[in-house]
């Protein structure tokens, strides 16, 4: 029923059962998590300047772009040979990302 309503008015809805992913749409857009159906207030809705699906890697993917919004989140694709390559790589970016926080 609410997926009807956000249609209805124009909202784009995101579902995803990962946290992660949730957490980041959330940022990326300004966005709250709605707990309760209920109308919700403008400042609990987000904004984005443009949502495409591209094909990135062979895989499609949605992009979400957000210029103005002061929201700053990256995704980096990595892609490896093999799985124990690629998680290699995977380590040494987040270890890289936790240094620049620390600093």
């Amino acid at each position: 029923m609410a997926l009807h309503f956000c249609e209805r008015y124009k909202y784009i809805t995101f579902y995803c059962v990962f946290l992660l992913i949730n957490l980041l749409i959330f940022r990326t857009t300004g966005a709250v998590a709605m707990l309760k159906l209920s109308k919700p207030n403008p400042d609990d809705l987000g904004h984005v300047d443009s949502v495409s699906v591209e094909e990135i890697g062979g895989a499609r993917v949605t992009v979400v772009k957000n210029e103005e919004g002061g929201n700053s989140v990256t995704t980096v694709l990595l892609r490896g040979i093999t799985d124990s390559i690629l998680d290699d790589i995977e380590r040494a970016v987040d270890d890289g990302v936790n240094t620049y926080k620390v600093y």
